[in-house]
Parts: structure tokens; sequence; C-alpha cells
């Protein structure tokens, strides 16, 4: 009789065994997985703290731009860089080599 009794709990010894062990694998292969999604939200708050720096020091030179006076010298400017004006006195290169 007593033999009878042993061979269950060995069997359920090494059924619990089993669980534990893919039990511990599952929790392993978790982990992995939460600390690669944490490297990659890590990344992205990154780059999206380097955009936040780059609209920041934009959003300050276009500031100081509207800050300045309009006078000749800055209506200028803006005709020669952004209109691509010229005047008559300057001399004019033309490229057209591919860069």
């Amino acid at each position: 009789m007593e033999q009878n009794k042993k061979k269950p709990k060995k069997k359920a010894g090494f059924f619990t065994r089993v669980a534990f062990f893919v039990f511990l694998g599952f929790c392993g292969i978790t982990i992995f997985q939460m600390t690669n999604q944490i490297r990659s939200y890590r990344k992205q708050i990154d780059d999206t703290e380097a955009q936040i720096e780059y609209y920041r020091s934009r959003i300050e030179a276009l500031e100081d731009e509207l800050a300045t006076p309009i006078d000749y010298t800055y209506i200028r400017k803006i005709a020669k860089n952004r209109l691509n004006f010229s005047m008559p006195d300057d001399i004019i290169f033309f490229n057209d080599l591919s860069k």
C-alpha cells in the first residue's frame, strides 16, 4: 500500500518541477522582452528630446529674426536669401555641377 502512495508523489513532484521550470522560462522571456521594449522607448524619448531641442533653437532663431527692425538692410537680406534677388552691381556665379 505504501508503494502505491509513493509513486503518485514522485509523478506530482516531477510535474511540479517541470511546471516550475516552464514558469521560470516564461518569466525569463518576459523580462527579456520588457527590457528590449524599455530600451526602445528610451531611444524614442532621446530622439524626441533631440527634436524638441532642435525646434527650440529654431524658434529662438525665428524670434530673433522677428525682433530685428525692418529697414533697408533687412529687406536686402531677405530679398537675397529667400527670394534669390540680386542687386545690379552683384556678381553672380552659377554652378551646374551636381552635388
